[in-house]
């Protein structure tokens, strides 16, 4: 996904779909991941570019407790400033790359942790009885 500052000129609205099948190695947590969708109104202000994005996108994440599937769908909204003062976010260069930048995105935006249905019932350390010493203070604190 890669397009040039003359391209990007000539338009104000990008809508795309990108399959970042290929990005997966690099993420253990993302089993698979279906094409996003991205939507892109571009703003030129000076030499700025001032990209808001919107993504939709499905994948199956690994549950963070047992590791099964956990199907997620996710959609968000982010502003991206591309130039050469301190506010941009990334610089503006020409040709412009976007699939990484967006796909950094996708990753931040994933949630830490997802748990699978079945992971709450599932516990590996068994439940230890307190010393006899404070067997009553235990009882106390669970009423």
């Amino acid at each position: 996904m890669i397009f040039s500052i003359h391209q990007l000129k000539e338009v104000k609205t990008l809508n795309f779909t990108y399959d970042y099948k290929d990005h997966l190695k690099n993420v253990v947590d993302m089993l698979s991941i279906e094409p996003a969708h991205i939507t892109a109104n571009l703003n030129w202000i000076e030499d700025e570019l001032i990209m808001d994005i919107h993504v939709d996108v499905n994948m199956v994440l690994a549950c963070s407790k047992t590791l099964k599937p956990v199907p997620f769908e996710m959609s968000f909204d982010a502003e991206i400033i591309f130039g050469s003062t301190e506010d941009s976010d990334f610089p503006l260069s020409d040709p412009l790359e976007l699939a990484d930048i967006i796909f950094g995105y996708i990753v931040s935006e994933k949630p830490f942790t997802i748990y699978h249905p079945d992971a709450m019932n599932t516990s590996f350390e068994k439940e230890r009885s307190p010393h006899p010493a404070f067997a009553d203070l235990d009882k106390t604190f669970k009423k």
